[in-house]
């Protein structure tokens, strides 16, 4: 029982990751602009993550060393702090938007003031992480966002051409125009980036410590990584064939969070809207804690302060503070009138620009002998690693000018 509560770790990480606010809209809109013919880039950022994921784990466990403490070790102060302002700045963009998702859907579903839904929700997730344990924290929404399989389901039951879709998984080099083509490659680097996006291994790696994971427990890391993330995965497919399917034929590009809610129960009606509703409610707030909590990680584990969700509070003071903050700041932003969508737009393609600097001292532990003894990276291991971090470095190379010609991917 405890090895399958574990699982829920990676759940929790993966549809927190994989399917949150931008998520959901993204890749709906790539679906209804390409139909099935950015399948290829959720395969590749599905594959990407699972051998990231794992090695984190596995750096945790082994070598004690959760992310943010690798990258002040590996880059040095001066510049592991320049990344630890970048990233927690993403963290904190990505629980805007987060918040602001959740307002619209406790919006949709009461029908109140959407800044009070606002005020609520960051008073609900500041509650959640003072009242409750890590694990309970990750089962809790882990298990309720598995709901969004509604979503899979529902592109399941449309009948989506399969054959068409499976030629999905090759990228398409051709293209009818200059415009369509930087449309393609700019939303392929987005999903790719949001299946990576930086809070997944902060979260991750630290929940690995948190739970006191040992080297009996390396099985279970793999089988978390892979299992959580594949899930995901059939998530995210299951948005991308929908938007080919409801939208691309009628001519519509969603750019509401309500629209692409409603075509997660098209084929049913009302029978799977408020499951859908509620699945995206557990997704997105699993998201904002996620967020929440990582930069609070982030911050303690560069400075080498005490850090914990089940320490006293008084034990690890910095650590409650910044979350508390993130939370706060979060809400405040939400509050100025940003949209959700746009700070979706930033977190995604200003994450991809940070996400090398991730990933690269992330591979270095994992391949050092020294550090890792028997439990080091195989050649194979490193090799695909290395392929990735590759990918990762050309697509991050690419973001900001593919969002500046796109005009942030507007059709």
């Amino acid at each position: 029982m405890k090895k399958l509560l574990g699982v829920t770790l990676g759940i929790m990480t993966a549809l927190g990751g994989f399917v949150d606010l931008g998520q959901i809209v993204f890749t709906m809109q790539a679906g209804a602009l390409f139909g099935y013919g950015l399948l290829w880039s959720i395969l590749l950022g599905t594959a990407a993550i699972i051998v990231y994921m794992e090695m984190c784990g596995r750096v945790a466990v082994v070598a004690h060393e959760p992310v943010f403490a690798v990258v002040r070790d590996r880059f040095g102060f001066r510049f592991g702090l320049v990344v630890l302002i970048a990233s927690n700045l993403l963290n904190l963009a990505t629980c805007a938007a987060e918040l602001g998702g959740i307002a619209i859907i406790l919006q949709l579903l009461t029908g109140w003031d959407e800044k009070l839904l606002l005020l609520i929700a960051a008073i609900i997730l500041g509650m959640i992480v003072f009242g409750f344990k890590f694990q309970w924290i990750e089962r809790a929404f882990g298990l309720a966002g598995v709901t969004m399989t509604v979503f899979a389901v529902s592109a399941a039951a449309l009948h989506p051409n399969w054959h068409q879709l499976a030629r999905g998984l090759i990228p398409t080099l051709a293209h009818s125009d200059t415009k369509h083509a930087l449309l393609y490659w700019y939303f392929a680097v987005g999903i790719f980036s949001a299946l990576l996006m930086e809070y997944e291994v902060h979260f991750y790696s630290s929940g690995a410590i948190e739970e006191d994971w040992t080297t009996r427990d390396l099985g279970e890391n793999f089988a978390v990584a892979g299992f959580g993330s594949f899930l995901g995965a059939i998530i995210t497919t299951g948005l991308l064939v929908l938007g080919a399917l409801v939208f691309l034929p009628r001519g519509i590009f969603p750019n509401a969070l309500s629209t692409s809610i409603l075509a997660g129960a098209f084929p049913f009606a009302a029978k799977a809207l408020l499951l859908a509703l509620l699945g995206t409610l557990a997704c997105l707030c699993g998201a904002a804690l996620e967020t929440a909590l990582s930069g609070a990680y982030n911050v303690c584990q560069f400075f080498n302060l005490d850090w914990g969700k089940n320490l006293p509070v008084k034990s690890a003071p910095v650590y409650t503070a910044v979350w508390i903050t993130m939370i706060t700041v979060a809400f405040a932003i939400g509050l100025s009138g940003v949209r959700p969508l746009t700070l979706v737009n930033i977190s995604v393609i200003f994450g991809m620009v940070v996400m090398p600097f991730t990933y690269y001292p992330i591979l270095r532990v994992a391949a050092d002998k020294n550090i890792m003894g028997k439990h080091v990276n195989g050649l194979a291991d490193t090799i695909v690693g290395i392929i990735f971090l590759g990918l990762i470095t050309i697509a991050a190379s690419a973001a900001i000018p593919l969002m500046i010609l796109t005009q942030s991917g507007e059709p």
